[in-house]
């Protein structure tokens, strides 16, 4: 094997009492995949941040081509040709993609030639993309492609992917897999971070496992001598199948029905149209399809965050038009956003303040109920993160501070505890780990045992371990609605999920 393109030795890093990496020592060599593996928390994402100039670290040396470098900023790790796609794309929705890169390729190609370079960029590698559509118009997978076009426009040597077929389609998923294939056989140093481990023994050549900021096997591991059991096991220490307990529920009354109803997206993002159909007690009805089919404008009408243009929304008996709708309460409607940052929790408020987020009724207390019970909300604070092995020091500690895996239960726990009549659930599990994966699926499965649930997921396998019915959105539109027993569902949801119709 050649020589490491990146070494790190000892490298520690720390958020107030929480070390998040401890004496990590690691080698990437070129011309090879290195997947990082880790239960949410372990400290992927943030070492592999102070190698991409995100974050310093606290101790310890990075080295490139045997020599100690130091990185302030990510445009400094840029240009020693070190850039990473993170979960969360660093773009601006507004603007189209050529200004995008522009802000960052303009200085070496000229606000002219960036439009050249990108469709040069795109060809080459077969990365789909129009430099004059703006973000806001783009599918997740193109906007990933985005990202990736202005790392090679840069000439990056390593490229980071963090959680890169978290928002993809299989198709998408497959796409992005030759590109990698193509970069690696041109010399360039991947590292994958992820939690889909068929992915990674499909993918990877190398793979280092962490657990608690530290990597628990000193030596890559082999990609070849490894099976998706073995390395479960190794990430969270005990055997893990993502398989749930699905019981039988018997149907109660219909809790949310929709009747033509139609809208755009708040955002100004893809409409829906002329959407119909129930959710009853009891029942998972889920709504699957590629990113930017119109779920996010429908799953924010039905929220009541947006207001709906047309149609009929009937909750709980009650039959209101899109407008009535908007201005109703939504006490009965519990809902776990996409966004967990952004819209699902205040990142510098304490976990037991963002428990208290949707809830704020349960904790009123003295002369007209103008003040909180700050106590009580700590306590329950406190109870949620032993009922659902949150991983958190204590419930003070600000959601800020925690793991995307974590969070996402802060706001699972605080929406389950509202005793909802209808409970929504979007891209639940997008980013998380096995083991928090199977948490929420049986957090999930127990609520429709009380309420209706709807599920909004571009996640296939997700979607087949636990809905009862599924509906698949193409161009804001249910195609059609498939019983979750029938025997070609697989196909049937796979097909429409690209506008086919059987």
């Amino acid at each position: 094997m050649s020589d490491p393109v990146i070494s790190l030795r000892g490298l520690s890093k720390r958020f107030g009492p929480v070390w998040a990496n401890r004496e990590v020592d690691l080698d990437l060599f070129p011309g090879r995949v290195h997947a990082l593996l880790g239960e949410n928390g372990a400290g992927k994402s943030t070492l592999m941040s102070i190698l991409a100039g995100r974050y310093g670290a606290d101790k310890g040396t990075l080295m490139m081509h045997g020599q100690e470098v130091t990185f302030s900023s990510p445009a400094k790790a840029l240009d020693h040709g070190i850039g990473m796609v993170y979960q969360r794309f660093m773009l601006i929705e507004s603007m189209s993609v050529a200004d995008n890169l522009a802000l960052t390729v303009g200085k070496k190609y000229g606000r002219r030639g960036v439009d050249y370079e990108i469709r040069q960029t795109a060809e080459q590698y077969g990365l789909a993309v129009d430099p004059e559509k703006r973000i806001f118009e783009l599918s997740m997978g193109e906007r990933q492609r985005v990202e990736i076009i202005k790392l090679l426009m840069l000439d990056a040597e390593v490229l980071i992917f963090d959680e890169p077929t978290s928002v993809l389609t299989p198709p998408e998923v497959d796409a992005l897999f030759v590109i990698i294939d193509r970069l690696r056989g041109e010399g360039k140093t991947i590292v994958l971070i992820t939690h889909k481990l068929e992915e990674v023994l499909k993918l990877a050549d190398d793979i280092s496992i962490m657990r608690k900021g530290r990597l628990i096997i000193s030596e890559p591991i082999d990609a070849r001598q490894m099976s998706r059991q073995q390395l479960a096991r190794l990430m969270v220490g005990r055997d893990v199948v993502l398989r749930v307990d699905k019981k039988e529920v018997a149907l109660g009354e219909t809790v949310l029905a929709l009747d033509g109803f139609s809208g755009d997206s708040p955002s100004g993002g893809p409409s829906f149209n002329e959407v119909t159909f129930e959710i009853r007690k009891g029942e998972i009805f889920s709504i699957i399809g590629v990113a930017g089919n119109g779920q996010t404008g429908l799953v924010s009408a039905i929220a009541g965050l947006s207001r709906a243009g047309a149609g009929t929304i009937t909750f709980d008996g009650t039959s209101y038009t899109a407008r009535e709708w908007a201005m109703a309460s939504a006490a009965e409607i519990a809902y776990v956003p996409e966004d967990r940052y952004q819209s699902g929790s205040i990142g510098s408020m304490s976990i037991a303040e963002n428990f208290g987020l949707t809830r704020l009724q349960a904790y009123r207390s003295g002369l007209a109920g103008l003040l909180l019970d700050r106590e009580k909300m700590a306590a329950d604070g406190r109870r949620a993160i032993g009922e659902h092995n949150i991983k958190v020091e204590s419930s003070e500690a600000s959601a800020g501070s925690l793991s995307g895996g974590n969070l996402q239960k802060v706001i699972l726990a605080r929406e389950l505890t509202r005793k909802a009549k209808l409970f929504i659930a979007e891209q639940p599990t997008q980013g998380l780990d096995i083991s928090a994966t199977e948490d929420i699926w049986q957090a999930l499965l127990e609520c429709r045992e009380k309420a209706g649930v709807l599920l909004v997921t571009g996640d296939l396998k997700e979607v087949l371990s636990l809905s009862d019915r599924i509906g698949v959105i193409f161009n804001g539109r249910i195609l059609e609605i498939i019983d979750a027993h029938d025997s070609d569902r697989v196909d049937r949801v796979g097909l429409l999920m690209a506008g086919v119709r059987s």
